[in-house]
């Protein structure tokens, strides 16, 4: 199953992800159109900051969900098909609860104050064919739509490289201790010339 997966130490805070989401979710679909809508779009996804690290906050869809276990009027439902959390606008009251206990701060007030609104998954994207609109507009990769297994994969492939690179140089930098395997061959071949 595919989902948009965050690493924090590449995004640049372009806010890029913003600016697809609220094009995305707005009426026209077009970022020349949606910016002259009334209300305007709002994005689902936030970039926030924090000192030397910015985070695209967004709905990660719980499987329990505190917004849907915590919603009193049933207004956030799990869409079975697509495995996302989604909020039915016309059912909420307003009361926020869900932006009280969900874990992320990923729960935002509507243009207008009254409903609760989040990250839908762009599941109507997804029946298209696309990618979330946050992940296929983000410059630097640090949000991508994959496969769990192809994530855990490429983070083992990254894993071995950085730990290479790093080896290498302190073998350069420093000169090294010989191995057990190292010191038992030295002895060997001394003892073989003696």
């Amino acid at each position: 199953m595919k989902k948009v997966a965050l690493d924090p130490l590449k995004c640049t805070a372009c806010r890029t992800c913003e600016l697809q989401c609220s094009v995305a979710h707005s009426r026209s679909g077009s970022i020349y159109s949606a910016i002259f809508e009334s209300p305007p779009s709002l994005s689902r996804v936030k970039v926030s900051w924090t000192p030397g690290l910015n985070v695209p906050v967004r709905c990660v869809h719980c499987e329990d969900a505190p917004c849907l276990l915590a919603c009193p009027v049933g207004a956030i439902e799990e869409e079975k098909a697509t495995g996302t959390v989604q909020v039915r606008e016309e059912k909420c009251i307003g009361c926020f609860t869900c932006l009280l206990v969900c874990p992320y701060g990923a729960v935002r007030l509507s243009f207008d104050r009254k409903k609760a609104h989040k990250c839908d998954g762009c599941t109507e994207r997804l029946r298209e064919g696309l990618e979330p609109a946050c992940a296929s507009g983000c410059p630097t990769k640090a949000l991508v739509f994959a496969d769990l297994d192809e994530m855990a994969e490429a983070k083992r492939s990254e894993t071995a490289v950085r730990e290479t690179a790093a080896i290498s140089r302190a073998a350069a930098v420093a000169p090294r201790e010989m191995s057990s395997l190292e010191r038992i061959l030295a002895m060997r071949k001394e003892m073989a010339n003696a």
